[in-house]
């Protein structure tokens, strides 16, 4: 049951975002759908991985000011539901766009 809440909260959260940008900039809802599904996927990326640019710079930080030096901690990213959900979202939209602008191509 919780896979399916985690699901479902991802999903409005993904279209709501969609739907308010299209709302306000008065687009259509394919053009922009896209485009959230990066940026969301993008951000669960970056907040749910270890070790990266921000850990080294982080940890960098308190050596510089402490003296002491961090030990050093392995990138490591291990995809949770909200990032597939997010992918999966993007990859469905994606194939919606290229769809809808298949004359453009």
């Amino acid at each position: 049951m919780k896979k399916v809440i985690t699901i479902a909260i991802t999903l409005l959260v993904l279209l709501g975002l969609s739907y308010g940008v299209t709302y306000f900039t008065s687009t259509k809802f394919i053009d922009i759908a896209f485009f959230v599904g990066i940026a969301i996927t993008v951000i669960i990326w970056f907040y749910t991985s270890k070790g990266g640019l921000t850990t080294k710079n982080t940890d960098m930080l308190v050596q510089s000011a402490t003296g002491i030096k961090m030990g050093e901690q392995k990138y490591e990213f291990s995809p949770n539901l909200a990032f597939i959900t997010s992918l999966a979202y993007t990859l469905i939209t994606l194939a919606a766009m290229l769809y809808c602008y298949r004359s453009y191509f």
